[in-house]
C-alpha cells in the first residue's frame, strides 16, 4: 500500500472508491450475499462514494503541486533534497525566504532556528542545524522547493509553514517587494489559493505585531489603529459593512478551525490555535 502522503495512496483509494461504487450498482454485492443483500449493497456504495469523493481534493492539490514543480533542478540539488529530513527541507525553504534581499541577518537567523529547534515532535539538534547551515541548497527555486514540501504535509501544516515563511519575511523589520515576490511564489508551490494567502499573510503579520509589543514597552493602542489592524487581520476594506464583517468571520472560522499537525508538531498546532484566536479579536474589536 502506497503512503499516505503521496498521490498513489490516493489514487488507489479513488479506484477503490469507484470499484465498490460499481459493484454496488450492479447489484454485484446483493448477489453474492443472497436473499437479505440488499443492506450489504448498500453499505458498498455508501462506502464507494465516501472513498471516492474523499480522494478528489488531495488529487487535485497533488496535480496542483505537479505543476508547481515545472523547473529543472540539477542532479546535486536534486540529491541532497531527495536524502533531507523534512525539518531539513522546511530549513531551505526558510532560508530561503531569508535570503532573498541578501545575506541573512541576524534576526533572520534567529527566527528561522526558532522555528526548526522548537516546533517538531522530534527535536533537531542545534549542531544538525549548524551543520545543515554550512550545506546551503544551490536552488533558487522557491516555488518549486514549496511545491516538494507540501505533498509530506496536512493541510493545516501548510497554512502553518506559509505563517513561519512570512514571518522570517518580516524578521528583519524591512520588509521589501522582493520578499513580497517570493511569498508570492511559495504560497502558489504550496496550492495555496490567493485569498486564503492573504488571510494568512494578515494573520502572520498580526502575530508578528503582537510578538513585538509584548516584547517591547507596554502601550495603548488608539481606537482607529485597532479598527484598522482588525480589519486586516479579517482581509476586509476599512468601508466593510457589519454584514460583511460578519460573513467574513463565519467563513474565516470554518477555514481557520485549528487541526493537528502530526508533521509539525504540538507548538505548529498552538501557532493554528493563535491564528484562530486572532480572527476572533478581530472580530471583537469590530463589534466593540
Amino acid at each position: 500500500m502506497p503512503a499516505r502522503d503521496t498521490a498513489n495512496y490516493w489514487l488507489l483509494r479513488f479506484a477503490i472508491g469507484l470499484a465498490c461504487l460499481g459493484a454496488a450498482a450492479t447489484g454485484l454485492v446483493a448477489r453474492l450475499f443472497g436473499p437479505g443483500g440488499g443492506g450489504f449493497n448498500f453499505l458498498c456504495g455508501a462506502l464507494g462514494f465516501w472513498l471516492a469523493y474523499s480522494s478528489i481534493t488531495p488529487l487535485v492539490r497533488f496535480a496542483t503541486l505537479r505543476q508547481h514543480m515545472r523547473t529543472a533542478w540539477q542532479e546535486a540539488a536534486k540529491e541532497a533534497f531527495a536524502r533531507a529530513s523534512l525539518p531539513r527541507r522546511i530549513y531551505y525553504l526558510l532560508a530561503a525566504v531569508a535570503e532573498i534581499d541578501g545575506p541573512m541577518s541576524a534576526a533572520e537567523r534567529e527566527t528561522v532556528r526558532q522555528f526548526l529547534l522548537e516546533r517538531f515532535v522530534a527535536p533537531v539538534e542545534a549542531s544538525e542545524l549548524r551543520h545543515w547551515e554550512l550545506q546551503p541548497l544551490a536552488v533558487d527555486d522557491r516555488e518549486g522547493l514549496a511545491a516538494r514540501i507540501a505533498g509530506s504535509l496536512a493541510a493545516a501544516e501548510v497554512d502553518s509553514l506559509f505563517c513561519w515563511c512570512c514571518l522570517v519575511a518580516f524578521a528583519d523589520g524591512k520588509y521589501r517587494e522582493t520578499e513580497h515576490t517570493a511569498l508570492q511564489e511559495i504560497a502558489r508551490g504550496l496550492g495555496l489559493p490567493a485569498g486564503r494567502a492573504r488571510m494568512l499573510f494578515h494573520l502572520a503579520r498580526a502575530q508578528y505585531l503582537g510578538g513585538q509589543r509584548r516584547g517591547g514597552p507596554a502601550r495603548p493602542v488608539p481606537a482607529v489603529d485597532a479598527r484598522a489592524e482588525a480589519l486586516q487581520t479579517l482581509g476586509l476594506p476599512a468601508d466593510a459593512t457589519p454584514e460583511q464583517v460578519r460573513r467574513r468571520h463565519r467563513e474565516l472560522v470554518r477555514k481557520f478551525h485549528p487541526d493537528a499537525q502530526p508533521n509539525l508538531g504540538p507548538v505548529a498546532q498552538q501557532e493554528a490555535t493563535e491564528r484562530f484566536r486572532s480572527i476572533q479579536r478581530a472580530y471583537e474589536v469590530l463589534n466593540a
